[in-house]
């Protein structure tokens, strides 16, 4: 008889390395505050990084592509751009047509600029935005690291800016290099920071031996003072759970902005002559959204409390303000709104 053929061997299965020892001594030696961590021994970079406030993350080898600037209107006449990373989806001048027939066709009041967890390095891009709303600011080019020739875009004192009203700022903890700095160029230049400080440290990445890339925080050189200033304290500080404002601004990457701002429907109450029939008009509103919609109601609602505030800023300044309200008005408005809401003018 023939003997059967022996099945293959497996196939050696890559064993799975830990980056901790190997990120350990770079944290160490070059993040900016290893004490705060309270790294203990035998905890994982996974532990750290859950502790850092996002100043500590690991990177997958595989490029990725930024996300570009998203832009929407929002109710009441409200610009909002997302901006993850200062990558226009087409071009800068395609960029700036679009916000001008936004303001003429959608009647725009105001300007949400959403700088949250955008830590680039990108201070061209940057520039490009801040020459939008105040032309006239050449904080970047002085102040900002060495940039080289062509890569700056052509600041015009003289050029007026393509929108003039109330705008107000999004930043957080991640909120970082040029993202931080154009944060605090438009606070210098009167707009409202709304949400948490910024990162107030640079960035470095170091790449592993299994192909990752550590990226953590690192102590930035002294300020040079004026609006380059770090890190950028909101004018309306506000607590945020991290898990829902990440939730948040995953559903407004794609697309669902309006499902974060949304207010919850109105519950149809029990009345006198539903419970002298026995009936429950809300649990029966329940049951039939239910049959509608029977995944996602089990879902809780992500809700956006850092965009909902600024939508409540700028509608307590145009309830407020007459049409064109001077400087000194918004400033009025919003100190007793909720700390100083200004005009970018």
């Amino acid at each position: 008889m023939l003997a059967e053929p022996s099945a293959p061997p497996p196939a050696p299965v890559a064993p799975v390395v830990d980056p901790t020892a190997e990120a350990l001594p770079l944290l160490q030696a070059r993040y900016v505050n290893f004490a705060e961590l309270h790294y203990q021994v035998g905890e994982h970079l996974s532990d750290l990084a859950a502790r850092s406030d996002g100043k500590i993350s690991l990177l997958s080898p595989d490029p990725t592509v930024p996300t570009p600037i998203l832009t929407a209107v929002l109710p009441d006449g409200v610009a909002y751009w997302r901006i993850a990373s200062f990558t226009p989806k087409k071009d800068w001048p395609s960029l700036a047509a679009d916000l001008e027939a936004m303001i003429d066709t959608q009647h725009i009041f105001g300007a949400v600029l959403d700088l949250r967890s955008n830590a680039s390095q990108d201070y061209p891009g940057a520039a490009h935005v801040l020459s939008f709303f105040v032309p006239n600011d050449t904080s970047l080019l002085k102040n900002g690291p060495q940039i080289k020739s062509g890569e700056m875009p052509a600041l015009d004192p003289a050029a007026q800016p393509h929108f003039t009203g109330p705008i107000i700022v999004l930043t957080n903890g991640q909120t970082a290099g040029a993202a931080e700095a154009l944060a605090g160029c438009l606070k210098s230049d009167g707009g409202l920071v709304v949400g948490r400080a910024t990162a107030g440290t640079g960035f470095e990445e170091d790449k592993l031996s299994d192909g990752e890339t550590l990226r953590f925080a690192v102590a930035l050189a002294p300020p040079s003072g004026g609006p380059l200033t770090r890190p950028v304290t909101p004018d309306i500080s506000l607590n945020v759970d991290e898990h829902n404002e990440r939730a948040s601004l995953t559903l407004i990457r794609d697309d669902h902005v309006l499902d974060v701002i949304q207010e919850s429907a109105e519950r149809k109450r029990m009345s006198e002559a539903a419970l002298v029939n026995g009936q429950d008009p809300e649990w029966d509103a329940y049951l039939a959204a239910l049959e509608r919609s029977p995944v996602l109601l089990s879902l809780p609602r992500i809700h956006d409390p850092v965009l909902v505030t600024a939508l409540d800023s700028l509608r307590a300044i145009r309830s407020s303000a007459s049409p064109a309200p001077a400087l000194e008005q918004q400033a009025a408005v919003t100190n007793n709104a909720a700390a100083g809401v200004t005009s970018v003018q």
